[in-house]
C-alpha cells in the first residue's frame, strides 16, 4: 500500500483558532477580551486521509458515516462530485480513476488490524488500518465493495507528526463544539482598528466547524473592514443558515421540556 501524491485535502482549514491564539499577546487580549474568550474553546484530532483508487467507487451520492468503525470514520468518493474532469487524465499518473477521502475522528481507540490506538501506529499502520475499517464497514453484506486490487496509493494529511512515538502531535486540529461553547467564539470585527477574524472558530450562523462557516466569516470580515472605512463597495452577501420551518415548533416544545428537566421526546432508552 504505497503513499502517493494528493489534490488539496478536504480537511484543511484556514487559520484555526489553536494557531490563531498563539498569535495573541496580553497587550492585543487586553485592547479585545473576546479574544482571551477563545482559550475556552476547545480541539481535538481530526485528520484526513485520502486512498487513490484504480477504478470509479461510487459507493454512495454522498457522505459515508461509518458508525460501526472503531476509529468512528467517514468518508467520501470524489470523482462523482467532478463532473468536469476527467480524473485519470487530470490527476496523478493517469491510472487513478477516483479518491476515496477520508475522516479518522478517534484516534485513541484500539482499531481492528493491530489492536492499536490510531497515535500509536506508524503512518503506514494508520493507512492499513482504515483500509481495513473501511473494508470491514462497506463489504458486510456479502457484496465487496472496496477490493485491495483497486487501491494505487495514499495520502495521510501531513499535519501529524509523530506517530508511533510517546508524542505524537496534529497541528491542524478540529473546533469542537460542546454545549454552550458558542458563545466563546469571536466575531470577525474586533476592537482593534486593523484585526479583523476569519476561520472555522469564528462566530457565524453555522454552529459547527465546517469550510462554509469559515467562508461566511471571511465575509463578515470583508464586510466589516469596510464599515470601518466608510467604503461605498458592495458588500458581502453574507446567507444565514436555513431552518426548516416545520421542525420550529418541535425545536420549541423540545426547548420548554428542557427548562422543565423533562426529557427528550425521542430519548425512550
Amino acid at each position: 500500500m504505497p503513499a502517493g501524491p494528493s489534490p488539496p485535502t478536504t480537511t484543511s482549514r484556514p487559520c484555526a483558532v489553536e494557531h490563531a491564539r498563539r498569535t495573541w499577546n496580553s497587550a492585543v487580549r487586553a485592547a479585545d477580551p473576546q479574544l482571551a474568550e477563545c482559550d475556552r474553546l476547545e480541539t481535538d484530532w481530526m485528520t484526513g486521509i485520502q486512498f487513490y483508487l484504480t477504478e470509479r467507487t461510487p459507493i454512495l451520492h454522498g457522505h459515508l458515516d461509518l458508525i460501526d468503525s472503531p476509529w468512528s470514520l467517514t468518508a467520501i468518493a470524489q470523482a462523482q462530485h467532478w463532473p468536469g474532469h476527467d480524473f485519470p487524465k487530470d490527476f496523478g499518473d493517469g491510472t487513478v480513476a477516483d479518491c476515496l477521502s477520508v475522516d479518522v475522528s478517534e484516534w485513541d481507540r484500539p482499531g481492528i488490524l493491530y489492536g492499536k490506538t490510531a497515535k500509536q501506529c506508524t503512518r503506514a499502520e494508520v493507512a492499513r488500518e482504515v483500509w481495513a475499517q473501511l473494508k470491514a464497514a462497506l463489504n458486510d453484506t456479502g457484496r465487496t465493495v472496496l477490493k485491495d486490487s483497486v487501491l494505487h496509493s495514499w495520502f495521510l494529511d501531513p499535519a501529524v507528526d509523530g506517530l508511533g512515538t510517546p508524542n505524537p502531535v496534529n497541528e491542524e486540529q478540529l473546533l469542537i463544539h460542546p454545549t454552550g461553547t458558542f458563545h466563546h467564539r469571536p466575531r470577525s470585527a474586533t476592537k482593534i482598528p486593523n484585526l479583523f477574524l476569519s476561520g472555522d472558530y469564528v462566530a457565524v450562523p453555522i454552529d459547527l466547524a465546517t469550510m462554509e462557516g469559515a467562508n461566511t466569516s471571511a465575509r463578515q470580515a470583508v464586510n466589516a473592514l469596510l464599515d470601518r472605512v466608510g467604503s461605498a463597495a458592495e458588500r458581502c452577501t453574507v446567507t444565514p443558515l436555513y431552518r426548516a420551518p416545520e421542525l420550529e415548533a418541535l425545536k420549541r416544545h423540545d426547548r420548554t421540556r428542557y427548562l422543565l428537566r423533562l426529557p427528550n421526546l425521542f430519548d425512550v432508552g
